[in-house]
């Protein structure tokens, strides 16, 4: 895998999911390709936003005007049961209840849809059973970052995501069922910039 770190600028800055089309474009050669990175807004601001990606591929410098390439390296991971580590985790915590209105699905039973998890209590219990048989929480801090609208380019209706950024310390169970978590992301929204956990020696 390849640590980047990436500037996006312009308008594309303000709306998670052009980030997200805007990096696509470091891909150029397999643009068809499955999306295969995840990435997270360290910094933010009006004019530009400083991101985080993770990706199987190497990304590569290509002229993108929203888009600046500052650093890229190797990211191995060298996984080892009992290890602590220090982790970081922006994620898109939901639960998936019956739609209030009744209206029914294609196969005639109620939606389904998705909301947000509120309360510290929940949230703590959301990322305990993602990590179940992977890895042991020692020490948690959850913070709640503000909503995240966003409009794709070929839908009229605006999406929100409510973030919510976890950092603690965990010790390792399953190092190969760990090092794919990482790979593949945990959570819902990561078109959006959620789902990349960060993991760093204590």
């Amino acid at each position: 895998m390849f640590l980047s770190e990436v500037m996006i600028s312009g308008a594309a800055c303000r709306n998670p999911y052009e980030i997200h089309r805007t990096l696509w474009k470091l891909f150029p050669s397999a643009s068809d390709a499955g999306r295969d990175f995840l990435f997270r807004v360290e910094h933010s601001g009006q004019q530009n936003a400083e991101v985080l990606m993770q990706s199987i591929r190497e990304p590569i410098v290509v002229t993108v005007r929203e888009a600046q390439l500052l650093r890229s390296k190797l990211y191995p991971l060298s996984l080892q049961h009992g290890q602590r580590l220090r982790f970081k985790l922006l994620a898109n915590p939901v639960k998936t209840i019956n739609d209030e209105g009744g209206r029914l699905n294609a196969e005639g039973g109620v939606k389904k849809c998705r909301v947000p998890l509120l309360h510290d209590e929940e949230l703590q219990a959301w990322l305990i059973r993602k990590l179940s048989g992977v890895a042991e929480i020692e020490s948690i801090v959850v913070e709640k970052r503000p909503p995240m609208n966003f409009r794709k380019a070929s839908e009229r209706l605006v999406g929100k995501v409510q973030p919510v950024c976890f950092q603690g310390l965990l010790s390792i169970v399953d190092p190969a069922e760990l090092e794919s978590l990482v790979q593949s992301g945990i959570g819902p929204g990561k078109a959006f910039g959620c789902g990349l956990l960060s993991l760093a020696r204590c």
